[in-house]
């Protein structure tokens, strides 16, 4: 009887908890998502907490001429989200052995034109250290001595990835999506990006629908469709354990070079994410303005919580502060709330 009383106890306990956090979060992200002083919220939010939802709220437009709504099951293209998922595809080949990771370009693509194929590694392509600029471009540094975003080095992970596989990328991220549950992903030209259009802004006030499609060259960097909802499975599995052994896990969380990042502060380059040195936040952002996207995916492994916001509008990249203001107004909310849920 008294195990039994116990047992109800802490099943009280764990919903009274779940129960506060909500509440406290609702009223709190209600308020930010209501701001509309220097722009309108248009996208969708995604909180939850061991795989379960603690908030998730649709706002805007998927269609603004014919005033369709999104909805929680709106795609979009999730920009450089993507580069994470291009990192786990990469050390599954790894651990299979046919990919290392300290070996250069190429040994994996032996008729590749440039020089430096023979310098830079996997390795470096996957953390940014390489120094590519992009074909017949000379290095911009000396490989693995300093970190640089590069949109190229996860293009050529593409090319390695479909050489060692003899399969396209495509195929390969249909693959994992489906070990995933993730039923309402794919990479750009498979899925509608969007169930409705992406904007971007011209000027201050301004919002036009996006013309340019994505390049092939970006898809493994920036090209996957996903939702909000198959994003939370992705996290489940990447930081549950169910898509790579451990030591892969840790090569991946593992800060090999440290970038200062204009929303997220001081973070460690890890393999397709970005990370506190604490590693008590993992996850990355995405962003294109001329594609008109702004996403971010941010995880807290203490507490298993997952912080997920899509939006269908780009503000300019002068105004990217603005662009990401709502973002920023709730990671300031959940993080504090998740590393005082550890304690």
């Amino acid at each position: 009887m008294l195990t039994r009383t116990l047992l109800l106890a802490g099943i009280f306990s764990c919903t009274v908890n779940l129960l506060g956090a909500q509440q406290r979060w609702a009223p709190a992200i209600d308020s930010i998502l209501a701001v509309k002083q220097i722009r309108a919220f248009n996208g969708v939010v995604l909180i939850a907490k061991d795989g379960k939802v603690q908030y998730e709220k649709s706002i805007g437009y998927a269609d603004r001429e014919k005033k369709r709504q999104l909805d929680m099951d709106s795609r979009f293209i999730i920009m450089s989200v993507t580069k994470q998922i291009t990192a786990v595809m990469v050390l599954q080949e790894a651990e299979k052995g046919r990919i290392q990771l300290q070996q250069t370009l190429r040994t994996y693509l032996p008729d590749f034109p440039d020089r430096w194929a023979d310098t830079i590694t996997v390795h470096q392509l996957l953390n940014h250290t390489s120094g590519v600029v992009w074909y017949d471009q000379p290095l911009a540094f000396t490989p693995g001595s300093r970190y640089a975003y590069s949109n190229f080095g996860y293009a050529l992970l593409k090319q390695v990835l479909e050489k060692v596989t003899g399969q396209p990328y495509r195929a390969l991220a249909s693959i994992l999506f489906k070990k995933c549950g993730m039923s309402h992903s794919g990479v750009a030209g498979q899925l509608p990006a969007i169930q409705g259009y992406a904007y971007s802004e011209k000027v201050p006030g301004e919002i036009l629908t996006p013309k340019d499609t994505i390049p092939d060259f970006l898809l493994a960097g920036a090209g996957v469709v996903s939702t909000a909802g198959d994003l939370l499975r992705w996290n489940q599995h990447l930081h549950g354990g169910k898509l790579l052994r451990d030591s892969s896990y840790q090569a991946m969380i593992t800060a090999w070079q440290h970038r200062d990042h204009s929303i997220l502060g001081r973070m460690g380059a890890g393999y397709g994410v970005l990370l506190t040195d604490d590693k008590k936040e993992i996850g990355h952002t995405g962003y294109m303005s001329q594609l008109g996207f702004t996403t971010i995916n941010l995880y807290f492994p203490a507490t298993r919580t997952s912080m997920i916001v899509l939006e269908n509008v780009a503000w300019k990249e002068s105004d990217l502060p603005h662009g990401f203001s709502f973002e920023k107004d709730i990671l300031s909310l959940i993080s504090p709330v998740a590393k005082e849920n550890h304690r």
